[in-house]
């Protein structure tokens, strides 16, 4: 893979630029609402856009070059496909912040999410929106003329439609553990991560890239990647170190459907040797902000050695991913080395 982070790092130096100039140019100059917006608009970029791992808009920047070798050097047309990569950062802390809310989350990051901020609470839902709305405007500054700027656009549309689909099936499913079954997770998991985590950034860059076919045969290692991205996710929430993560993990209290809760009902229900009273444990503990409650889950999970599991699991499922990757057509073999790179450093990552 290209080293991109350093071009997305600087490339948001601009962006920010760009997001506070075009919210605020709403506003008259000469007026208070005016700092009061710029003011606003850069706390909000500096607190939720800046700090990320900026894995989308590396992988969108990693994609183009791979596909445009010229761009391999900096030039003003690589700053300019930079930036416009830069906004799936902007994207991605739209959705963690309104997704923040709705899961009532204490940390992001290693801070506190954004709604716990003093002054911020409830109006960070209307921050969320406005970060969303501007991301087309600029779009348009970052690549004005670019032949495929409407299909951008599009595409960014179709994801968020997508995206929150995904998010609905994730709320509506908190407690429901009937409904907790691989087919509920998979169709879950591809609208609320798959699509605009890794297929989205592949997309951005295709069409960039005047690309405009093949877009199919990238989705289904896309997809996959996004899966185990995801149930990483779920995995690390349980088990991962706050201080590594920046979060602290809630799925077990929100009752949410993990990997982690499908597979350990998937287990409890086939298996001979599991007492009725291990799932009956599991339902009346399961979704409570009860600490014994909680630790009563986690031992559930360690009886039926999920955590060894999960591993395995990654393993094998990363060499299914980089099968798919080997299927991608000879045209665009070009994208076939960037995500081996992807799913490579996703393999036991601990953040």
């Amino acid at each position: 893979m290209f080293a991109s982070r350093k071009l997305v790092e600087t490339a948001l130096g601009e962006v920010k630029k760009k997001f506070v100039r075009v919210v605020s140019a709403k506003l008259p100059a000469d007026g208070m609402e005016y700092d009061l917006v710029q003011y606003r608009c850069k706390n909000l970029f500096d607190n939720t856009v800046i700090g990320g791992k900026y894995s989308r808009a590396s992988l969108c920047v990693d994609t183009i070059r791979a596909l445009q070798p010229h761009l391999r050097e900096e030039t003003q047309e690589l700053q300019a496909v930079c930036e416009a990569a830069a906004t799936l950062e902007i994207i991605q802390s739209f959705y963690l912040i309104a997704d923040d809310i709705m899961d009532n989350s204490e940390t992001r990051r290693g801070k506190p999410c954004w709604f716990r901020r003093e002054g911020v609470g409830m109006s960070a839902i209307n921050d969320a929106f406005i970060m969303d709305s501007f991301v087309e405007d600029i779009l348009r500054l970052a690549l004005p003329g670019h032949i495929n700027l409407d299909r951008l656009c599009e595409a960014y549309r179709k994801s968020k439609q997508k995206t929150l689909i995904g998010q609905f099936l994730d709320t509506s499913s908190v407690n429901q553990i009937a409904s907790f079954t691989w087919d509920r997770y998979e169709l879950m998991v591809e609208n609320k991560t798959s699509h605009y985590t890794v297929f989205h950034p592949l997309q951005m860059a295709l069409i960039i890239s005047d690309v405009l076919a093949y877009h199919g045969s990238v989705k289904k290692a896309a997809y996959q990647i996004g899966f185990l991205f995801q149930s990483q996710d779920d995995f690390l929430d349980v088990y991962g170190d706050p201080k590594v993560t920046g979060k602290i993990g809630t799925d077990i209290q929100d009752g949410k459907c993990t990997w982690l809760a499908v597979r350990a009902l998937q287990k409890m229900h086939s298996s001979p040797k599991i007492s009725t009273q291990l799932i009956a444990d599991f339902k009346q503990s399961f979704g409570s902000s009860d600490p014994e409650k909680v630790e009563k889950i986690r031992k559930i999970y360690d009886e039926l050695q999920l955590r060894e599991e999960f591993r395995r699991f990654e393993q094998h499922f990363a060499g299914e991913i980089k099968k798919s990757i080997a299927e991608i057509p000879d045209v665009i073999e070009p994208i076939r080395p960037v995500l081996d790179g992807f799913v490579t450093k996703m393999v036991k990552r601990n953040a």
